[in-house]
């Protein structure tokens, strides 16, 4: 069971990761620890290679911003195509939520 749950998690990436910037920009460390405050375990290894991927198709947008601890930040935020994206996945969840709940009754 538990490795069917780690495959629903890798499917749930992008989409979970594409509603952190949703409205506010952030870089990664910033959406790595809002996915852990929220319970859904992510690494470095596995957000960056996503974060590249997602900037490549156009759905994430980023822009420089100076950090008072160090180099400057890449801060990401959802671009139009992501957005309407986002939009997509919800509806789709919504329907197989409901889906999986109206089974069997």
């Amino acid at each position: 069971m538990e490795a069917k749950l780690m495959a629903l998690r890798r499917g749930m990436l992008e989409p979970v990761v594409l509603a952190t910037v949703e409205h506010e920009q952030r870089y990664a460390g910033e959406i790595a620890e809002c996915l852990r405050a929220a319970g859904f375990p992510v690494q470095d290894g596995t957000l960056h290679p996503l974060l590249n991927r997602l900037r490549r198709e156009g759905l994430v947008i980023h822009e420089w911003h100076e950090s008072p601890t160090g180099p400057p930040r890449k801060y990401l935020k959802l671009s139009e195509d992501g957005r309407a994206q986002l939009e997509q996945f919800r509806a789709y969840f919504h329907t197989l939520a409901s889906m999986l709940d109206s089974i069997g009754r």
